[in-house]
């Protein structure tokens, strides 16, 4: 394995970075998207804030001016969780597959009032199991589409439909390339576009993403 490019900017990726030093691999790193927040309105009460990505917690509590004390957060992994100075209440163990942590969440939930913060592009995987009354859906942030040229590489790293979306707008995947999707969200898209996916990563972390790189 000589190259790598993953769908993350690179100061996102500082593990990956150095494994790629060590490893004598030349890394392309660099984001198909940009973001730009949008504002809300809260309707509804809610007692529960579960925050699906990063960004997502960020474009939200940069705006939000209620109290935050009276609430519980809930996120969809252990890496989403560790870039927060939150106390979480619910974290998901397999961020990679957003149907099984829906589940899971829902029982957790049971009749608390649900928030959701999530871009204009969301699957909205969490919000489709639990009952609308009970759930309130706000888009805190617009994802735009940067397609940018990229040299072809011997593993492609997708991380999300949208970058995917933008990738192919100026790329193509070699069939040649190993191709390894940042969870099963990605992996259907992935496949919708007819590309053969390699692996998917159960838990959508660098340290999982790592581990797969050590066996290509």
């Amino acid at each position: 394995m000589k190259s790598i490019y993953i769908t993350k900017d690179l100061e996102e990726v500082t593990q990956l970075k150095q494994f790629c030093t060590f490893q004598n691999i030349d890394l392309h790193a660099q984001s198909q998207i940009s973001f730009e927040a949008v504002p809300f309105t809260i309707t509804q009460a809610f007692d529960v804030v579960f925050i699906s990505s990063v960004r997502a917690g960020r474009f939200f509590l940069r705006s939000y001016d209620g109290p935050l004390s009276t609430l519980q957060f809930a996120c969809i992994g252990e890496e989403t969780a560790q870039k927060f100075n939150i106390d979480f209440a619910f974290i998901g163990k397999e961020a990679g597959n957003p149907d099984r942590v829906a589940e899971k969440f829902k029982k957790w939930l049971g009749e608390k009032r649900l928030l959701i913060p999530h871009s204009s592009l969301s699957n909205h995987t969490i919000g489709q199991i639990i009952p609308a009354e009970q759930c309130e859906s706000i888009c805190v942030y617009k994802t735009l589409l940067s397609p940018k040229k990229q040299e072809e590489c011997e593993v492609y790293v997708f991380t999300s439909p949208s970058n995917l979306s933008a990738f192919l707008q100026e790329n193509q995947v070699p069939e040649t390339a190993k191709v390894i999707a940042w969870g099963t969200t990605t992996e259907k898209a992935l496949l919708k576009n007819k590309v053969q996916v390699s692996q998917t990563l159960v838990h959508a972390q660098l340290e999982e993403l790592l581990e797969v790189l050590t066996k290509i």
